[in-house]
C-alpha cells in the first residue's frame, strides 16, 4: 500500500488562484471617513482672524509710511465692515497659498490636525494652492460677505457630509487629512476659538 502524505495538495483540486484585492479609494484612506466640516470652517476662521488679520495690519502701517494721502483714504473705506472683510480675505489668500505649497498646512490648520494635499500625499503646488484659496473665497465664504457666505457655507456644508468632499478640493484634486485629537489638542482648539471671539468682540467694541 503506497504511503500517502497528508499535507499535500490533492491533484484534483490543483491550486487555487488568489483573487487580486481591490484598488483602494486613496480620498477615503486620507479623510478617514471623517470629513469635520467644523473643524474645518473653526480652523480657517482663526487663521484669518489671527495671521490674516495680522498681515491686514502690516499692510495698513506699511500703506500709510508709503502711501500717507491713498492711506487715508484706504482707512475710511475699511470702516465698512464688508470691505474690510473682502480685503481681509483677500490678503489672506495668497499667504495660506504659500504656506499650504510649503508645509501643507497652515498655523491653525496645523493646530486642528488638518493637512491638504493630494491623493498621492504630494503637496499642492503654489498655482493650485492659490486656485484653491480663490475657490474657497468664492464658494465657500461667499467673497466674504456675511449674508452671501451664510448661503455658500451652507451649501458646502451639505455637499461635503453627502459626497465628503467640497467644490475646490474636487476642482484641485486635494483632499483633506484629519488628525484625531487628544486631550491637549482639544483645549488648545477650545482656547484658540474663544480667543478669536473675545478678540472679534473687542475689535467690534472699540470701533463703535
Amino acid at each position: 500500500m503506497a504511503y500517502e502524505d497528508p499535507n499535500a495538495p490533492s491533484p484534483a483540486s490543483g491550486d487555487v488562484a488568489t483573487k487580486p484585492a481591490a484598488p483602494v479609494d486613496q480620498s477615503k484612506k486620507f479623510l478617514g471617513g471623517q470629513h469635520h466640516p467644523w473643524r474645518r470652517l473653526f480652523a480657517r476662521t482663526v487663521d484669518i482672524c489671527t495671521a490674516g488679520l495680522v498681515l491686514f495690519m502690516l499692510l495698513i502701517f506699511a500703506f500709510s509710511a508709503t502711501m500717507p494721502e491713498q492711506a487715508a483714504g484706504f482707512a475710511k473705506a475699511i470702516e465698512n465692515p464688508i470691505i474690510a472683510s473682502v480685503v481681509l480675505y483677500l490678503i489672506w489668500l495668497p499667504a495660506e497659498a504659500l504656506l499650504l505649497s510649503l508645509f501643507g498646512t497652515t498655523p491653525a490648520k496645523w493646530l486642528f490636525g488638518i493637512r491638504v494635499a493630494h491623493p498621492g500625499g504630494n503637496l499642492l503646488s503654489f498655482a493650485a494652492a492659490l486656485n484653491r484659496s480663490f475657490l474657497v473665497f468664492v464658494q465657500g465664504v461667499g467673497f466674504g460677505i456675511p449674508f452671501v457666505a451664510l448661503f455658500t457655507q451652507l451649501f458646502a456644508y451639505r455637499r461635503l457630509t453627502k459626497t465628503g468632499t467640497t467644490l475646490w478640493d474636487t476642482s484641485t484634486t486635494a483632499v483633506v487629512i484629519h488628525k484625531k485629537w487628544g486631550m491637549f489638542r482639544a483645549l488648545a482648539c477650545t482656547a484658540a476659538v474663544f480667543f478669536v471671539l473675545i478678540l472679534m468682540s473687542a475689535l467690534n467694541a472699540a470701533g463703535k
